[in-house]
């Protein structure tokens, strides 16, 4: 992540998580806004994004407080143009790491009960329609000044929604009521959770989290290797799906959904190459991940030295997949080395001031790698 995270600024901290902003992410959102206010919706447009922004990063905040439910920890999320990216630590088992998935994914499941509950409050059926626009324009005829009837494009800020007490579709039911502010905005927020949720658990491949739950579900029954390499084919196939579906309903019109969709396309099968990459490196697995039971006492820690890869002739891709493979193996030595090192000052004030010294932070990370050299050990 911290690659990605290069170009990024900090905008605050939520109890010791650091969040961030990609500098392409606010490129995308002023690019947003400019496209409204040109098509004359900005404020709808502002709605929308600020709406977007909320709802992705509590989306990632379920990921971190539900690592932190399994006795993992995360540090930081990052706010990007395809969504958001939060950095887990979490222990090297299937059910610690299928929890941390879904925490995600139910946080949006919460956010579209509560809209759902507002509207059907005043009677309204939420937009369950995946392809409802929550911005559309319609040609109104006006009056002009010299007395001829003229046509100008006017922007609206509604779409059809049902509505339970008359049985009638605002806008044009019989009373002719348009939805109001809070109702439309409602239903936006809604939409817009409704669509996170089915987009992230629905798109089976990595770095999605459709991906990775179903990764954690195969792990126990074919293995950490095959269950990744499922999920990696899943990911080819659903990549292809996704370019053959833009290149079908490609419109010159709307450039930015394009290109949404194209760039997710690309990242599912860049994601899906490099985890395959890693599996054949030996840098991802359940034996990359080290792992100690302090219940027996602490001593030095001896690494294991990673498989030996098989020798072929490298192209230059090659040679900065293996690059990129060796600086993971280096941070994951570089946090090793800290941690033993924690670990030793923990175990210190242990030892002087007793359990009860600790701060519940400092218990945490016992018991996180803790898991992990328990992990090993029973493999």
């Amino acid at each position: 992540m911290r690659d990605i995270a290069a170009w990024s600024l900090p905008i605050g901290r939520v109890r010791g998580i650091a969040v961030r902003v990609h500098l392409l992410f606010i490129f995308f959102i002023v690019a947003m806004l400019l496209r409204g206010l040109a098509g004359g919706y900005f404020v709808e447009a502002l709605i929308i994004e600020i709406m977007l922004f909320v709802s992705v990063l509590l989306h990632e905040f379920g990921h971190c407080f539900a690592a932190r439910a399994v006795d993992g920890d995360a540090t930081d999320i990052l706010m990007w143009p395809l969504g958001g990216l939060a950095s887990v630590d979490v222990p090297n088992t299937p059910s610690a790491n299928l929890i941390t998935v879904v925490g995600g994914p139910l946080v949006n499941a919460v956010l579209c009960l509560a809209a759902a509950g507002g509207l059907a409050a005043v009677g309204i059926a939420p937009p369950i329609n995946p392809f409802w626009h929550p911005i559309v324009t319609e040609v109104v005829p006006v009056a002009r000044e010299d007395g001829t009837d003229g046509k100008r494009v006017v922007a609206v800020t509604t779409e059809k929604l049902y509505d339970f007490r008359g049985g009638n579709w605002f806008p044009s039911g019989a009373d002719g009521r348009r939805p109001n502010v809070v109702e439309m905005n409602l239903a936006r927020f809604f939409w817009l959770n409704w669509i996170l949720f089915w987009f992230n658990v629905l798109m089976i491949g990595f770095p999605l989290d459709g991906g990775r739950i179903v990764q954690c579900l195969l792990w126990p029954r074919v293995g950490f290797r095959q269950a990744t390499l499922t999920v990696v084919y899943c990911g080819y196939v659903v990549s292809v799906l996704v370019a053959l579906y833009v290149w079908m309903t490609f419109e010159a019109g709307d450039p930015g959904g394009t290109l949404i969709l194209m760039s997710l396309a690309l990242l599912v099968f860049l994601t899906c190459r490099h985890q395959a990459f890693l599996l054949e490196t030996g840098a991802l697995g359940e034996e990359s991940i080290f792992g100690y039971d302090f219940s027996q006492g602490y001593s030095s820690l001896e690494r294991d030295q990673p498989p030996p890869t098989r020798r072929r002739r490298a192209n230059f891709i090659q040679r900065w997949r293996q690059k990129r493979a060796a600086l993971k193996r280096q941070k994951d030595e570089e946090r090793r080395v800290a941690e033993e090192s924690r670990v030793d000052e923990l175990l210190a004030k242990v030892q002087q001031a007793g359990i009860n010294s600790l701060s519940d932070e400092e218990r945490r990370f016992l018991t996180r790698v803790s898991a992990r050299y328990r992990n090993r050990n029973s493999q």
